[in-house]
């Protein structure tokens, strides 16, 4: 196996604090933002897609502006897309007000139950967020990746070392490459690979829950002071929305090493 792009790609994320696949998605999703703010928030095909979907789902809604902000702060890209959106929608709830209205009187409370449902049924989008259908994509594509290379007789022990020395796979992601194990015995080295994470973790969380007791509060935090930050990581992912992780444990660090 030659180390190419993706090679290069799983390496960044093991190399970034969280989930390499995490990693790599979020960073994927926010570059494939920049450029439909730069070139693609004009194109038909995009916004007939995004019609569909009534935009994007609340997580990539927040990202799409974050970026923005970040590189466009007048927010006209969004405007211009949510001017259509609103469109759309206008014309989907007038169209369900008239059927509504067209079916005031129908035979039995039954039927008229289920025109209400089918009218409103009719306003859910029809199609998957297309940020949300992009990383499904690319999460199956990264997974197998790094199962095939992990076990690689000429890049595995490379990619173990950087695995070690990393915070290793969310949960999901980790269920999700033992799924794609070839063996028991692939699936049970990954599990050898990980578990020593699980445990330290566990163990520096039960730690700074600890040196918050008043019998032990003059210990000085270690390692554990970010634990608990770190444990949502490892269970939920880490997904560039929400509240910012990192500027959390800042702010935790400074109130705990007063």
């Amino acid at each position: 196996m030659n180390k190419g792009l993706t090679w290069i790609t799983l390496r960044q994320g093991l190399e970034e604090p969280g989930c390499p696949i995490c990693n790599i998605l979020a960073d994927g999703t926010r570059r494939n933002f920049s450029y439909f703010l730069d070139e693609g928030v004009l194109d038909p095909e995009m916004r007939l897609r995004l019609i569909e979907s009534n935009g994007w789902c609340p997580r990539h809604t927040l990202l799409l502006l974050t970026v923005e902000q970040e590189q466009h702060p007048d927010h006209l890209g969004s405007a211009t897309v949510y001017e259509s959106l609103l469109e759309a929608v206008q014309r989907r709830l007038d169209e369900a007000r008239r059927d509504l209205r067209k079916s005031v009187s129908p035979p039995s409370a039954r039927r008229r139950r289920q025109i209400t449902l089918r009218v409103a049924d009719s306003l859910l989008p029809r199609s998957q967020c297309p940020a949300c259908e992009s990383e499904a994509q690319r999460e199956d594509a990264e997974a197998g990746f790094l199962v095939e290379t992990l076990f690689d007789p000429e890049l595995g022990p490379e990619l173990k070392q950087l695995y070690e020395n990393s915070e290793g796979l969310c949960y999901r992601h980790l269920v999700g490459c033992l799924q794609r194990c070839a063996s028991p015995e692939q699936a049970a080295e990954l599990l050898d690979l990980e578990r020593p994470k699980w445990r330290l973790l566990a163990a520096e969380v039960i730690d700074y829950a600890r040196k918050h007791e008043h019998r032990y509060h003059q210990e000085p935090f270690g390692d554990d002071i970010d634990a608990w930050a770190r444990a949502a990581r490892k269970l939920a992912g880490h997904w560039p929305t929400g509240p910012n992780l990192e500027r959390l444990i800042a702010v935790t660090r400074k109130r705990e090493t007063r």
